[in-house]
């Protein structure tokens, strides 16, 4: 059985929905209605109505609340013209910028937010990769967020999380100019050596070995306990590593009962894969690795019951709104998830693909308790 460390993942990570005001002439508050508080170190807001400005928006404690990602950016960091004013003890405050400029409060449309515990942890100096690094770890939480400034050729840097990263976010620290052209990532579903260079949600090639600036833990080497690696790759570090830019790589590791980071092969039937986490998702991020695509997030706030659909939405991008049709079937289960859909997206016949998945409940509790399928 899956015994966990956490037994209650909505005080680790918890999916809020919230309709705008249309207000945009002062800061709002947002309190999150969950069973338990959360200050969050991490957030993820995207608009879930059709129609309007769909820009998704990214922040974390280590650049702070007022700085923050646009999935329609490719790799610029907006400083102090915040999206957000503060993290709050269960929820989080909407600058004025937020309602007007980017549409996070548009009368009446909905927005989904994916909120990430703080780790609670302070910056600490790593010096263990050939490259020094800014680190701010919870190994409990399983999440690291590494700081450096590019070197501009190969190397390794220090993570903190005491076990092998297996999903390594790279987002630019600098503004435009700074050369970065992606934000990308690499999954442990990567072939050694292989890597996706993607904005996040551009619907890239599929993996590849000839991109320009490849992040890495593989197992091979390139990844262990203490360390990952950035690689120059076809004579350029740009995405990764270059010597006049600034870089935060947020790196996952396995956290049994609460996260699993892993792969899975569809069977190309209506009759999905089933994919094993040890615990119910409250959210599930799944990228294809053998070909292109899109990352897409399902939660348990647009997906409450397993009724014959689901609702994806793009992790960043300005074109993949939430959307729901026959290729988006999933059943989220007591011990993990399983697809009820043949679209290639998800569960194409012997395609490779990388998922994360965060717990609601895991699967046995720290007491032997056992979670219910819903």
């Amino acid at each position: 059985m899956a015994y966990t460390t956490i037994n209650n993942g909505s005080a680790e990570f918890y999916a809020f929905l919230y309709t705008g005001t249309g207000n945009t002439g002062a800061t709002l508050e947002k309190t999150f209605d969950g069973p338990v508080d959360i200050e969050p170190g991490q957030l993820w807001m995207a608009k879930r109505t059709a129609g309007g400005n769909m820009t998704n928006i990214v922040s974390n404690e280590y650049a702070g609340p007022d700085a923050f990602w646009l999935s329609t950016a490719s790799g610029d960091l907006v400083r102090n013209d915040g999206i957000l004013t503060t993290y709050n003890t269960d929820g989080f405050t909407l600058a004025t910028q937020n309602q007007g400029g980017y549409y996070h409060n548009e009368n009446n449309s909905q927005y989904i937010c994916w909120a990430f515990k703080k780790t609670g942890a302070s910056n600490a100096t790593n010096t263990q990769g050939s490259i020094q690094s800014t680190v701010r770890a919870s190994q409990a939480q399983g999440i690291s967020y590494v700081a450096w400034a590019g070197t501009g050729s190969d190397g390794t840097l220090g993570h903190g999380l005491g076990a092998r990263p297996k999903l390594i976010q790279i987002m630019p620290l600098d503004g435009p100019g700074d050369g970065n052209t992606q934000k990308p990532y690499w999954w442990d579903a990567n072939t050694d050596g292989y890597g996706i260079a993607c904005g996040l949600n551009d619907a890239s090639a599929a993996e590849e070995n000839d991109i320009n600036g490849l992040v890495t833990a593989d197992i091979s080497g390139e990844g262990t306990a203490t360390l990952f690696s950035v690689k120059a790759q076809n004579s350029s570090s740009a995405n990764v590593n270059a010597s006049s830019s600034n870089y935060l790589a947020i790196c996952h590791i396995d956290v049994q009962g609460f996260k699993k980071i892993g792969q899975y092969v569809g069977n190309g039937n209506a009759d999905g894969a089933f994919v094993y986490c040890g615990f119910k998702p409250a959210l599930i991020w799944v990228r294809p690795i053998s070909r292109s695509g899109y990352t897409l997030g399902f939660d348990n706030a647009r997906n409450p019951t397993n009724t014959d659909s689901g609702e994806p939405i793009g992790m960043a991008g300005a074109g993949v709104r939430a959307y729901s049709d026959a290729n988006t079937k999933i059943d989220i289960l007591s011990n993990g998830f399983k697809w009820r859909t043949a679209g290639s997206n998800f569960n194409g016949s012997g395609e490779t693909y990388a998922f994360c998945a965060f717990a609601e409940d895991p699967f046995v509790t720290s007491t032997g308790t056992p979670t219910t399928a819903r």
